[in-house]
């Protein structure tokens, strides 16, 4: 079954802005985190290293 010529440049329209679409968001998300700086992965280790910490000095003094 052959596509008409029409019919191929609207799918082909089409794929192209669901592309974007779904792109469209995760760039937001890093020019936000660009322009104000924010790095929330590097915070979730720090609250796991404080977290950490804080255990070891609570089970240090469970020991005792």
């Amino acid at each position: 079954m052959k596509l008409e010529q029409a019919t191929k440049v609207q799918i082909a329209k089409n794929a192209l802005l669901s592309l974007f679409l779904y792109i469209l968001p995760i760039v937001l998300m890093f020019v936000t985190f660009a322009i104000t700086g924010q790095r929330p992965w590097e915070k979730k280790q720090q609250h796991k290293q404080q977290i950490t910490s804080k255990s070891k000095t609570v089970n240090s003094q469970d020991n005792d």
